[in-house]
């Protein structure tokens, strides 16, 4: 092992519990991580009896067997650790391994720990099982991460390496060893959490109400995602996440029953009475459905009822077909979809035709910007100077001079759909500025602020900032989320998530991150290399999750920028010192059009 396993001391519970998405998703989300109880001092090592322990095949059911007469301690806690594998989702086997008070109090729906390797249970004082490379989901589905050093609801402090040393109090009753005190968490192996979960949406608003947030969560897989999904949105927002995003829907509605999709994709859900306002839907209330029910492909239409009572749509309807509030979407309809770059002295776009020269830039070109980055709507566009500085130039009133900030070695700058502009100085001192309604401020970015920073995007939402930060070998991916007040003021960043982090390899040239860009409003793609000419794409989730990470074939390329854009259909460019590279379905192909273009780009 790399690092000291941490020790679980015994539950934590504070606060309120919230509502979880659904019975079936709170019978899944079971985690259990340590209890006490005493056994006898010393004694030898008991080697559990053989049983099959394979159940990460998606479809295949497994049934474990609950205690027999006989088994040993270690036995017991073996075979628990087993029966939390159950399929279908539920946790009365695993009940039977513990005493009866335990069996009434355990409540492993508030936590579920996930695991890549699992030892096996020692006997001493108690029993103690490792887990390695530990990761956490609440009750709520979303991931918690690992390494980040939060405290989880079991009490268990994740570091990285993520190693962590379970401890379990046994004791006989009715003559047979039995596990009493236990955490109110679920524990499975991350191929269980792979095979019986897949991630999804919620979607809420930005603080304005402008656009739509999506927060990643994950579900079991099964017949009752339409339930599921509501209720994590009537669940509403983290209470962390206020001035982040909010509901329209509000937090304290309730289904009355689970909602059933009929044959011809209706999906009929029953509010208790008193939901809502008997008045109707309005048009953002239809856009959080209908993005977030969408993802169950059986629904065409929504119907909302309250007390039996149909809410009408803003048109007056008693349905929306699922696809409505596309005005709403987190990619921005209608920002601007085109590739731009620096050429031949000026600023031009880029496409299969060759280059056009972009009307209105040629005070911006002026000072010799060799990377651009251009606003959403296509009206302004800030460039880096070779200074170090950025220049923005408003491109609709074409002789106005550009507005220069008081950067130094300026990072990409990156803007979001309220037409604020982020940009970090990319020396030492880290410094993170906001443009915002013309005004430039700095902006303390816990994690992140006073690191070196290579590189910093923000979500076309607003609701994340994404940073690469620290020297090569030993660098970070960063996510952060911003609070705003309801003009689109940045209030705070909150503390930071790593979602990608390369420590310093012993021997040989250490990975460093080339570039990073969003692929989708959740889903980024970094350039890694992994020396002088061997890069590799990967794919990461803004939660950091193993759901949404993935890596790509590796590449023999010497590409030093990775090109992309969160809208869907966009393409997927490599650029190095040979030119650029198109990527698509694991094949690339050169992009004429883009080689000589210096920072190629696309909005945002």
């Amino acid at each position: 092992m790399s690092a000291t396993p941490r020790r679980w001391s015994g539950p934590r519970r504070s606060g309120p519990r919230r509502p979880f998405l659904g019975v079936a998703l709170a019978l899944a989300l079971l985690a259990l991580l340590v209890g006490c109880v005493q056994l006898p001092d010393g004694g030898d090592v008991t080697v559990p009896s053989g049983r099959s322990t394979d159940t990460s095949t998606a479809g295949v059911d497994f049934v474990p067997p609950g205690p027999t007469p006989g088994e040993s301690p270690d036995e017991i806690v073996q075979h628990f650790l087993e029966a939390m594998r159950a399929t279908s989702l539920q946790t009365n086997v695993a009940r039977s391994f513990l005493t009866r008070t335990a069996q009434e109090t355990w409540a492993p729906e508030r936590e579920t720990v996930v695991y890549e390797d699992l030892g096996r249970p020692v006997v001493g004082a108690r029993v103690t099982v490792e887990l390695r490379d530990v990761g956490v989901l609440d009750e709520r589905g979303a991931w918690q991460g690992q390494g980040q050093g939060q405290q989880t609801e079991a009490g268990v402090v994740a570091d990285d390496p993520s190693d962590l040393v379970v401890s379990y109090r046994l004791v006989v009753e009715d003559g047979e060893w039995r596990i009493d005190g236990l955490a109110d968490a679920l524990v499975v192996p991350r191929t269980w959490l792979a095979s019986r979960y897949e991630q999804v949406m919620l979607y809420f608003f930005d603080p304005t109400g402008r656009i739509l947030v999506p927060e990643p969560v994950f579900r079991p897989r099964g017949d009752q995602l339409a339930t599921q999904l509501v209720t994590g949105l009537l669940t509403g927002p983290e209470p962390d996440l206020d001035g982040v995003e909010i509901s329209r829907l509000g937090t304290t509605a309730r289904l009355e029953q689970t909602v059933v999709v009929t044959p011809s994709g209706l999906a009929e859900v029953a509010l208790e009475e008193g939901a809502l306002p008997l008045e109707g839907l309005t048009e953002q209330m239809v856009a959080q459905l209908s993005w977030t029910l969408r993802q169950d492909p059986s629904i065409a239409r929504v119907r909302v009822t309250v007390g039996g009572v149909p809410l009408p749509t803003p048109n007056g309807e008693e349905q929306f077909a699922v696809n409505a509030g596309e005005r709403y979407s987190p990619s921005v309809v209608g920002a601007e979809a085109r590739l731009f770059g620096v050429a031949d002295g000026g600023i031009v776009t880029v496409d299969d035709d060759g280059r056009r020269p972009v009307d209105g830039t040629e005070p911006l070109a002026a000072l010799g910007p060799t990377r651009v980055a251009v606003n959403l709507s296509g009206t302004r566009m800030a460039g880096v100077t070779p200074a170090g500085e950025v220049a923005v130039a408003s491109l609709d009133v074409p002789a106005s001079a550009p507005l220069v900030l008081p950067t130094s070695g300026a990072t990409t700058p990156s803007w979001d759909v309220a037409d604020r502009m982020w940009v970090a100085d990319g020396g030492a001192q880290g410094r993170v500025q906001v443009l915002n309604q013309g005004t430039a401020e700095t902006v303390a970015v816990p994690g992140v602020s006073g690191e070196r920073i290579t590189r910093l995007l923000v979500a076309r939402d607003g609701s994340r900032i994404v940073s690469v930060v620290g020297e090569a070998g030993a660098q970070r991916v960063v996510v952060n989320r911003v609070r705003y007040d309801e003009r689109g003021g940045v209030v705070r960043v909150l503390p930071g998530r790593t979602v990608l982090a390369l420590p310093r390899e012993g021997q040989g040239r250490a990975e460093t991150v080339r570039d990073i860009s969003w692929r989708s409003p959740t889903d980024l793609v970094a350039l890694v290399g992994l020396d002088e000419t061997l890069v590799e794409l990967r794919r990461l989730s803004v939660d950091g999750s193993p759901g949404g990470s993935d890596t790509s074939s590796v590449l023999v390329s010497s590409a030093q920028r990775v090109v992309t854009s969160p809208t869907a259909g966009s393409s997927v460019l490599l650029v190095g010192p040979d030119g650029v590279e198109e990527r698509g379905d694991g094949v690339s192909e050169p992009f004429p059009p883009g080689d000589g273009v210096l920072g190629l780009t696309y909005a945002g």
